[in-house]
């Protein structure tokens, strides 16, 4: 594993929805960040 984060999305149960891996160079980018963000979200809403 390289260095950085690692933020994980889960449901209300606890299940595992998507895994980002975050460098410092990607929290150098936030808006970047921001949008793969959403997009995640909203195809976890959609499939619900």
């Amino acid at each position: 594993m390289t260095d950085g984060y690692r933020l994980l999305l889960v449901d209300k149960d606890g299940v595992l929805v998507s895994e980002f891996q975050l460098t410092e160079n990607a929290l150098n980018q936030p808006e970047a960040f921001v949008a793969a963000l959403r997009a995640s979200i909203e195809s976890v809403e959609e499939e619900l």
